[in-house]
């Protein structure tokens, strides 16, 4: 593993209102503290999006190649944004903000001061709540510094894997999966609200779910959002790849048997529905459950009127 080429960036927009992660149930705002992931997993369709901005355009016309940098707004103009911005909220507005959608908080030391700093300006100067999600286990550093505002954060850590092998081989920069479980533990243990992100859940863990979600313990969790590998841009070639390059055979093969095939494509995010629907309602926590899928002309009549699911 080599490290990448950090890029830095100013941005205009502090809390900005994302309809999509509204509509996913998990903020009616959000902030981002960059555009290009420090970690760059394997299935991230992220850059997709991102790469149509003109910082990014820039940084590629120089030569660069996405998957060699990380690009990370300027501290202080994220904290300038924010100031600003939160001036704007109503101040009977409780709703949720999203920490990040385009990047990890907390990849680094630095990413993780930037975002205890917004967060800080955001629970002195609003009724706002904040949700964080993160592959990092620096994410217990912000629950400390922000211990006096528990009752306004919600924390949570990405598992959408039991091995530590997989996890290894397409998130090789994030923390593993086993740190990261210990960390979402550590936060329930200490009083802090969590809630669980089961994402992406490969074709080859569909049977997993006992596994995957007594590691999360959802009965500790507010929510549980779950969601199978997305399909935009190259993340399905990019994680073949990577399993394949690590030895680990059976799980892209499983992955490939899917891919490019509608029909096993939607037997694999029915599966994976009905596995958890059927576990989380034999725990009686079935009213927690947010499955999370872009549905198509094939699967939307099933998905639509499924609870539980959010058709995206």
């Amino acid at each position: 593993m080599y490290d990448k080429q950090q890029f830095q960036y100013y941005g205009k927009v502090g809390i900005g209102r994302t309809e999509a992660f509204e509509k996913k149930g998990l903020g009616k705002y959000s902030v981002n503290i960059g555009n290009i992931c420090e970690f760059g997993c394997s299935y991230c369709y992220v850059t997709s999006i991102t790469r149509k901005q003109n910082v990014i355009k820039r940084i590629v016309d120089q030569g660069h190649k996405l998957e060699d940098i990380s690009c990370y707004r300027e501290p202080e103009n994220v904290i300038h944004c924010v100031s600003k911005d939160v001036d704007y909220i109503s101040p009977k507005d409780d709703e949720y903000v999203f920490f990040c959608t385009t990047c990890d908080p907390c990849a680094t030391r630095e990413h993780a001061e930037t975002t205890i700093k917004a967060i800080r300006l955001i629970m002195e100067r609003s009724r706002l709540q904040v949700r964080v999600l993160s592959k990092s286990v620096l994410i217990t550093n912000i629950a400390l510094e922000l211990a006096g505002y528990k009752d306004r954060i919600t924390y949570s850590l990405s598992t959408g894997t039991a091995s530590p092998d997989v996890s290894k081989a397409i998130e090789e920069r994030a923390s593993n999966i086993t740190e990261r479980i210990r960390a979402l533990h550590w936060l329930q243990d200490n009083g802090f609200r969590t809630y669980a992100m089961i994402c992406p859940v490969l074709p080859s863990e569909v049977d997993n779910v006992n596994q995957l979600l007594d590691q999360v313990r959802p009965d500790r969790c507010e929510g549980v959002w779950i969601e199978a590998v997305n399909v935009r841009g190259k993340s399905l070639v990019n994680t073949y790849k990577k399993l394949m390059n690590a030895g680990l055979e059976d799980h892209a093969k499983e992955l490939k048997r899917v891919m490019g095939n509608k029909a096993t494509w939607i037997e694999y995010t029915k599966r994976l529905f009905l596995g958890f629907q059927s576990e989380l309602n034999r725990r009686g926590l079935f009213p927690r459950m947010r499955f999370l899928q872009y549905v198509s002309k094939n699967d939307r009549e099933f998905f639509e009127r499924q609870p539980g699911a959010i058709c995206l």
